[in-house]
């Protein structure tokens, strides 16, 4: 076996070798146990060559006090804090410090007396010129390197956690500009782990979710700048913007498998993967660019072939590219502009410049985050787009939440905010965190969310207190509708709002047994009787027979009032999405409306439709959909704006609705015996015969995009690929549909004539029935498996995972 040389190692951890040289040192490295040590023990000198020399009290406390009067480097700076990491004496000191300048800074601005004047001049001219020790140069790095050894022979270095660091990157004029730390943690749902990006230490750590335990450190030496993923492959990609090269970590071993080089002039800023093509997307700016000249563009690398297909110049300078999921758009986010592309990078729209974007998972919006001052505002644009959403502290990270809305960080000038906006615009809850840059991500199996920083991390679970405050939306704003016709319904004044309270005891401390192990009674307190049951996340939302909303969260148990309908509303139909329940009035069309993120009741809603409603349904945007028996309208009412549009779907009579993950609204239409579906986005109807037995109960579209059928008359269907199947045929009417916790439909039904109760199964009659021995008005699961069936007389039943 022919080991790895000293001088092979070290051209290695410089990232010197080529890519092949490169394969075949790491594949040597994965094999030999020896020379994986020694590289080992290199890349922890190496690290600690990286760090800032050590300081004493005094010279630290000097450094910092320089500091203050910006008379220092960056290097000083960065020794000072790493000397602040284990000192708490100087830490306290530089807290005081802190106080103390805070409080002058909010002293009144006044002249000061000459008197005063006289004595400032008297105590420069004799304080004491402060002379920065160099740091750097051979001296300082040679005592670095002894002290490094030392400390791996005797104490076994630890990892330790670095300085903070802004990236620096080149912008097109040649001048330096900050830009906020991006792309340094992806998670891999495939193995259930996050890559954590370690810059200071040319790393890749494979890390817990939720704990954050260090499952394994990839090495990929060099300067590494951003990670992404590559879902289809299962690779982990590192790009190395000053050597223009990507290289891959297999997920399944975590080990690197190789590198390419990126033959792209400029400076490489991003790396992604576009979702409809597997391809690399590398992101470079352009050096100098000349007028008219592009100012930036995006590499196409073949994943498999590793070969560059083809470069896109662009017009912007790309701090970052960010696919859409869907894979027909991407955003190129520039500090100037952020251009929404096609795949053919067309450009659709142009927004506003900013730190980076995120696409919603529920709809066509798209959000962007950008500095405002010295805080930042969220654009959103896209059908329905809420206003936009001014917050505090500086713009730092932005990601996509499953529900359709959004997680967004901040710096507040020292400590890092967190806040998850709903999808209508609206600040839902906010914690605080220690990391105040880097990048962002959630992850749905813990509900939590990290902050990575040059591999310092900040996990915490997601936010679910509502917001005390609003914040206020900049002054202009823009609104675009492509509806054909547009009626403002009439609302009466908004109500003060509610307390939220809980009522009762905790709803899951009493439940009776009913089936060990299986099916329990969760009974209401103060004679709640649920008559309408709507979930909207872990929360059922409940109409009881006085029409008194309450709210149910189906994790913790508790139950709390949120307040009651005006007097006299008549609701037919209750339905939740987005942050609203909607309550129908089938004659009237009256809309009630609810805010779930407000814990409110906003109040009714007079329309003018033109025949009674006989279907309704929730967008993936929050906006209500509303069909007709007898006209062939579809009314979409916003509860923002509270404005109401209508399009005319050319003779359809529309007899349920349901909306899929995409937001094609899906329909019924028994008196022409046809089903169909309409596009928002491109406003596009088709439609085809489909013949059944009864009329339709229930319409539901699941995980996999198959389309469910309920009819009176018991029929079960499923429709895909425009072949439908009859899966079973109960006899008995469909009560509804609900999809279980991993997108699964199941059916509600009432037991067979004789039988008093309610069964329920899934659609695809895969497991045998359950039952219930009373009224059943409602089937919802909660995030967790439970299943949830509303018991009209005062409860709940509740099976536990999933039905099983």
């Amino acid at each position: 076996m022919v080991h790895v040389s000293a001088e092979e190692l070290s051209a290695l951890l410089d990232g010197e070798l080529s890519a092949q040289a490169e394969l075949r040192a790491r594949q040597h490295l994965a094999e030999c146990a020896s020379c994986s040590a020694d590289y080992a023990i290199s890349l922890r000198f190496e690290d600690e060559l990286r760090q800032p020399p050590v300081l004493a009290c005094g010279e630290v406390l000097e450094v910092l006090s320089a500091g203050i009067d910006r008379e220092t480097s960056e290097g000083e700076q960065a020794a000072a804090q790493r000397h602040l990491a284990d000192c708490e004496d100087c830490r306290a000191s530089v807290e005081v410090w802190s106080a103390f300048s805070s409080a002058i800074k909010a002293l009144p601005v006044i002249a000061p007396s000459a008197r005063i004047d006289d004595a400032i001049y008297a105590m420069a001219r004799s304080r004491r010129t402060y002379r920065p020790v160099p740091v750097g140069g051979i001296a300082a790095r040679a005592l670095i390197a002894v002290t490094a050894v030392v400390a791996i022979v005797v104490a076994s270095l630890g990892t330790g956690g670095a300085p903070n660091q802004t990236a620096v990157v080149q912008s097109p004029t040649g001048e330096r500009a900050i830009a906020a730390s991006t792309q340094q943690i992806v998670f891999n749902s495939k193995n259930n782990t996050m890559y954590v990006l370690d810059i200071p230490g040319a790393a890749v750590d494979a890390r817990v979710p939720g704990t954050n335990d260090l499952r394994a450190r990839i090495a990929v030496g060099g300067e590494p700048t951003a990670l992404a993923l590559n879902a289809v492959a299962n690779r982990v990609l590192v790009l190395d913007a000053s050597q223009k090269r990507v290289t891959e970590i297999d997920a399944a071993s975590n080990t690197v498998i190789g590198a390419t080089t990126v033959a792209v002039s400029g400076t490489p800023t991003s790396i992604s993967v576009d979702p409809s093509t597997n391809n690399i997307l590398v992101a470079s700016t352009s050096r100098s660019p000349s007028p008219g000249s592009a100012a930036g563009s995006v590499a196409v690398i073949n994943s498999d072939t590793k070969v560059l297909e083809t470069v896109r110049e662009i017009s912007v300078a790309p701090r970052l590219v960010v696919p859409d999921q869907r894979g027909v758009r991407s955003a190129l986010v520039s500090a100037e502009a952020t251009q929404l592309v096609d795949s053919s990078y067309k450009i659709l729209a142009s927004l506003p410049g900013g730190v980076s974007a995120a696409f919603s998972v529920r709809s066509d919006n798209i959000a962007v985050l950008s500095p405002s001052g010295p805080d930042s505002v969220l654009t959103f644009a896209g059908l329905g787009a809420p206003d936009a959403l001014k917050l505090t502290g500086a713009p730092r990270a932005l990601t996509a939440l499953p529900d359709g809305g959004y997680l967004v960080l901040v710096d507040l000038g020292g400590r890092g905010r967190v806040s998850r906006i709903t999808r209508d615009g609206a600040v839902f809850a906010s914690t605080e965190v220690a990391v105040t840059s880097g990048d962002l991500i959630y992850e749905a199996s813990t509900n939590r969310f990290t902050v990575a920083n040059n591999g310092r991390l900040d996990t915490a679970q997601m936010p679910d207190q509502v917001a005390t405050t609003q914040t206020a939306p900049p002054s202009q704003t823009a609104k675009a509708s492509s509806s054909p016709s547009t009626t403002t319904p009439s609302a009466p004044p908004e109500p003060s709002a509610q307390p939220v309270a809980t009522i009762g005891p905790n709803v899951l401390t009493q439940m009776r047994v009913l089936a060990p192990g299986s099916v329990y009674n969760l009974p209401l307190p103060n004679g709640i009787q649920p008559q309408f049951v709507a979930a909207n996340g872990s929360r059922l939302w409940l109409l009881d027979q006085s029409n008194n909303v309450s709210s149910f969260d189906m994790n913790t148990g508790d139950l709390f009032n949120i307040g009651p309908l005006r007097k006299g509303a008549k609701v037919d139909y209750w339905v939740a999405g987005g942050s609203y329940v909607f309550g129908v009035d089938a004659t009237s069309g009256e809309i009630n409306v609810v805010n779930t993120a407000r814990q409110q009741v906003e109040g009714g809603f007079a329309t003018n439709v033109l025949s009674p409603v006989s279907a309704v349904a929730v967008g993936i945007d929050g906006r209500l959909w509303i069909g007709l028996r007898s006209a062939s309208y579809l009314f979409v009412f916003d509860p923002r704006t509270q404005r109401m549009d209508s399009l005319d779907l050319a003779g359809t009579r529309v007899s349920a609705l349901t909306v899929d993950a995409e937001g094609r609204i899906f329909y019924a239409d028994d008196k022409r015996g046809t089903v169909g579906t309409f596009d928002p986005r491109t406003l596009r109807l088709n439609e085809v015969p489909f013949a059944r037995n009864g009329v339709t109960t229930a319409l539901l579209v699941d995980s996999t995009s198959t389309l469910w059928i309920g009819t009176s008359a018991g029929e079960v269907y499923s429709v895909r690929g425009g072949t439908a199947k009859l899966t079973v045929n109960l006899q008995r009417p469909v009560s509804g549909f609900a999809p279980d916790q991993g997108g699964k439909a199941w059916y509600l039904a009432p037991l067979p004539s004789g039988l008093a109760g309610y069964a329920y199964a899934p659609a695809d009659n895969s497991q045998a029935p359950r039952s219930v021995s009373g009224p059943a008005k409602s089937l919802n699961f909660s995030p967790i498996g439970r299943a949830f069936l509303a018991d009209p007389r005062g409860g709940f039943y509740m099976s536990i995972e999933g039905g099983r």
